[in-house]
This record gives C-alpha cells, structure tokens and sequence, in this order.
C-alpha cells in the first residue's frame, strides 16, 4: 500500500504510452465493430419490415424519439447555416443560444456532404460509438498492464447492464417513469447508448479519456507538468469539448478531480502544486461555458420557462441500484477495500468520482439524472478490481469460467430487451404511433409539402405526433411539440387539444398566429367542428387522410 507522504521513486519525464499491442487492439476493433454493427440491424429490420405497412412510415427512429426528433430539429438548423440554437418545438421565436452546437455542426456537415438530418444524425451516432469503445480500452490498458483484467473491464463495461429485466418481470405492470435505469436512462449504461444517440457515446468516449490522463497523473511518482506534448493540451481540449457536448457529463468528474486534490492536500498537509495544475486544466477551459450556462438558467427571459420545464424530480436511489445491478454487487469488496485503504494509485480517484457522481444525481439540477452518464465507469473498474483480487480467489479454479459466463448471461438481457422493445411498435402501427416510431403515411407527404412553401417560423398547428417531428422535416415551428422544449408546455397542449375538440377555435388560431393546420379525416384530429368555425372548407392539398389547410392572414393574426 502506497501512503501519501512516503518517498517514491521519480517517473521518468515523459508520459510512456499504453503498451497495447496490435493483437489487442485487433481483439477490441472486432469486438467493438460487433457491437457497433449490433446497433444497426433492429432499424434493417425496420426498415425492411415497411414493405408490409402500405399506411405508416417509419420516422427513422427506434430508440428516444421523444429527444432524438429534437436533436434532428437542431441538424436541420445547421444545415440552414446556424451556429446558435433556437427552441423549434414552441411557436414564439426564442433567443438564440450557444446550446446543442454538435448537433448544429452536424448540420453544416450533412450540408456539405449532401445528406439528410437523419443519415447524419446515425453515421454520427455508429463513428461515435465505436470510438467509445477504443477510448474504453484505451482506459483499461491504462490501468491494467495485464490482459485478462483489460478485457474483463472492457467487456463488461462494452455489454454489462443491470437487473432492471428481473425487476420488471417480477412487476410486469411497472410503467415506464418507474423503471429502473437501465430499462429507462440510455445515458446509465454504454450498450445503451449506442442505441440512441451519437452524444452519448462521445460525452462517454471524453469521459474514458480524461479519466486515462488523470489515473496517470495522480499515480504515486509522477512528477511531470503538463506541456503541449505530454497530455496537458489534450486534456484542456477533451474538458472544453465535453463541457459543450453534455455538462452533465463533465460535472461529476470535473467536481471528483477537485475533491481529489483537496484530499490529497489533506493527508500530505501540503499544497500538491502539481495535481492542481493538472486538474486545473480540466476546470479553467469550461469556466466561459459554465458561466454562460449558469446566466441562461437564472436570467429572466422567455428562455426561463424552458429552464423550469426541466427541473424535474430525481430519481428513487432504488432505481439506480437495481440499474447497475450485478456489476454493481460484484463491485462492493472492490468498493470495500478502496474505503479501507484508500490507496492513492487508482482507487482513491475512482472511489471519489463514485461517491461524487451519486451524489450529483441529487442536486437541483436541470435533468439530475442525466449526470449519471459516465458512473459505469467506476463501478466497472471495482468490478474488475474484485474480480480479480476477491471473487476468483474464492471460487475454485474449475468453476470459474462457468461462473463469469454465468455473470455476463445475467447482465445482458436488459440490453436486449431495450434493443428490441421498439420493433414491436414496428409491426403494430397504433403502437408505433403511441411510441413516435410511426406516422400515418400523409404525415410523411405533408412535410415534405410544407417544407418546399419555404415559408420559415411559420407556425403549424397539428396533433402531438406530427408536431414532434415537424420541426427535424421543415423550417417550421408548432404550437406544441414536446413537454421540455415547447414553451408553457402544459398549456400548449392543452391548447390543441381544445381546438380539435371543438372550442376555442378562432382565440387559439389567433393566439399562436397559425399560418397552418394539419387534419387527419375519421379521428379525433379532424378538426372538423373548428374548422367550419373558421370557414376553412377547401384544404390546400390532401395526402391520404391527412388534410394541410392555409390560415388567411386575417384569422391567424392575434388580437392587439
């Protein structure tokens, strides 16, 4: 055990590379290209499945359609040349903001390289996967010089889940906001990730970079100041990107680094100006960005209400647990030992970011829960720390293989589950439509229509469904599209509900300055009652059931 106040020996004065030999990184590409190429097949299977559903289509999303239709709304914008964002899914014209810049440069790329929102928005979400993956086992190798425990640590932070599956099979009838993490977050759990997003997998590919620097830095000896080539630059460079592609990723290891050091200056009753300015290169790049980011949330403008939206309560600690599941109870002797000996090579960073992270879930953040992309990481590494000091130490050598498949079966069905829920809603289209994953086939057409009137900020009213997706097809805003990014959201959608019910006809169109509506014939979106009220009877142009009727100036104009 290595105390904090006991003379080392001096590391070398430079920063050595991971001894990873070309065998190894063949091993991890094949693996991670397998996993990679996983996430592709439930959309072939989509997509190929089409051919039986004459009616519906496919919105190109399986997984979080909820967010992923606002992450597309943002390509869209950069692909019209914004830098600054706007909220879409709201009626009013927002300010612009320095908010979701990766999804507004993957705009300016699906631009230059003649793709649609969509296309981009998957071959960003399978690069950044798969670089993840190279970034974990890159971490792996920086903590381990052998191989078993490097591919014990990838491998279950690559496929490893929760109990979340046991969970529900035992309560079948839990509902969605109640699940565990690991059947409810895709941020909670890597394989997860590269389901829903390319954000995610990038926030966590950071994450697994930084925290490789740092478990160099803050190993016992090492006595070399950032510089340009040993990793400082490239540390400040991760911490900026990161703080822009998703702070909540960068909030907890950025605080566990400074407690850390506090720590640290603790028990060696000096000021350790080395890790300081080590971990001042993780905090000074972000302080522009979390200043920025602190004014937005507590200025007083329309933007405020968006703020409140996404206050939302944290979630019951069980879920957490239950989310990490096996990994996590593998995890606790690993976890025991950090606290009993807290040893400065490794565990001690590790024990702090997870202790951290737990607690950042709590605080009254914005989205809390979000803050748990990245806790895998630690709990993974205890894992494998007890894998290999404890648990295989007890179990006889015989049934050791056995045991660990044993461990890898029970963790990964939560995975496939998540993996393939959706392609239910795929052949049942009202349950694609309850899901986002499928729109009535006129739906399809009338985007395509409204987004060649070329007619931008115009305001659409149209049934929730079509309102998510409007704003990734067209230029178009609506009155109400999703319950955190429309505006006074509760009320919006009270609004259109009103309206295809009959009431309130000519106040609301008035209201939001409608310039359009969508009908859909023979259901409770036909808006039939409202529209005589108005004297629409002539739509400008019909697709399917689905009706697009042009608001004359004179009834979509608000009252002074």
């Amino acid at each position: 055990m290595q105390r904090d106040n006991v003379k080392v020996t001096v590391l070398p004065q430079h920063q050595t590379a991971t001894n990873v030999s070309s065998t190894e990184w063949r091993w991890m590409t094949l693996f991670g290209g397998l996993l990679v190429a996983a996430s592709i097949l439930p959309y072939l299977w989509a997509f190929v499945s089409l051919n039986a559903q004459p009616t519906h289509r496919f919105v190109g999303i399986l997984h979080s359609p909820l967010d992923s239709a606002v992450y597309i709304a943002k390509i869209e914008q950069g692909m019209r040349g914004a830098w600054l964002s706007t909220l879409t899914h709201t009626p009013e014209v927002t300010p612009s903001l320095f908010l979701n810049s990766f999804y507004l440069a993957l705009g300016h790329l699906a631009s230059a390289l003649g793709l649609s929102g969509l296309m981009i928005f998957h071959l960003a979400r399978l690069t950044m996967s798969f670089a993840m993956f190279v970034a974990f086992y890159h971490l792996g190798s920086t903590i381990w010089h052998r191989l078993r425990p490097r591919r014990l640590f990838f491998s279950i932070l690559a496929v490893g889940s929760g109990l979340g599956w046991l969970a529900l099979m035992l309560a079948p009838q839990t509902p969605q906001t109640q699940l565990s993490v690991d059947l409810n977050l895709f941020e909670a759990i890597p394989l997860l990730a590269t389901f829903a997003n390319p954000h995610f997998p990038l926030a966590m590919a950071l994450i697994a970079l930084i925290a490789a620097t740092y478990i160099t830095v803050f190993r016992p000896g090492f006595q070399m100041p950032p510089s340009l080539g040993n990793g400082g630059l490239s540390v400040a460079f991760l911490s900026l990107l990161l703080v822009i592609v998703l702070p909540h990723g960068w909030l907890p290891i950025a605080v566990a680094l400074v407690v850390y050091v506090i720590i640290l200056a603790v028990r060696t009753r000096r000021l350790p100006g080395l890790e300081v300015t080590w971990v001042s290169l993780m905090i000074l790049p972000a302080l522009p960005i979390l200043v920025y980011y602190f004014a937005l949330m507590t200025a007083t403008t329309p933007i405020s209400a968006w703020v409140a939206q996404n206050q939302i309560a944290p979630l019951p600690p069980d879920r957490y647990l239950f989310g990490f599941g096996l990994p996590l109870v593998a995890a606790l002797p690993g976890i025991w030992r950090a606290l009993r000996y807290f040893e400065r090579d490794g565990d001690r960073f590790m024990l702090v970011w997870l202790i951290v992270n737990a607690l950042i879930l709590y605080l009254p953040l914005p989205m809390p829960q979000r803050s748990v992309i990245g806790m895998f990481i630690p709990i993974v590494y205890f894992t494998t720390r007890a894998l290999e000091d404890f648990w295989f130490e007890r179990i006889p050598a015989k049934w050791r293989d056995a045991a660990l498949v044993a461990f890898f079966v029970f963790m990964v069905p939560s995975n496939v589950l998540m993996a393939i829920v959706p392609m239910i809603g795929i052949n049942d289209p009202l349950r694609g439509e309850e899901g986002g994953l499928m729109m009535p086939k006129g739906y399809v057409d009338a985007f395509r229509w409204l987004r060649g009137v070329s007619e931008q900020n115009a305001v659409v009213l149209a049934h929730p469904l079509p309102s998510l997706w409007l704003p990734a097809n067209t230029a178009m805003r609506v009155v109400y599209g999703h319950p955190y990014d429309t505006l006074d959201s509760k009320q919006r959608l009270s609004d259109v509900q009103a309206w295809y019910a009959g009431r309130n006809c000519r106040e609301i169109v008035a209201r939001y300055n409608v310039r359009y509506i969508l009908t859909q014939d023979d259901t409770p979106f036909s808006g039939e009652v409202c529209l005589n009220a108005l004297g629409l009877q002539t739509p400008a142009v019909v697709y399917n059931d689905v009706s697009i009727y042009r608001v004359p100036s004179r009834l979509g104009r608000a009252s002074p």
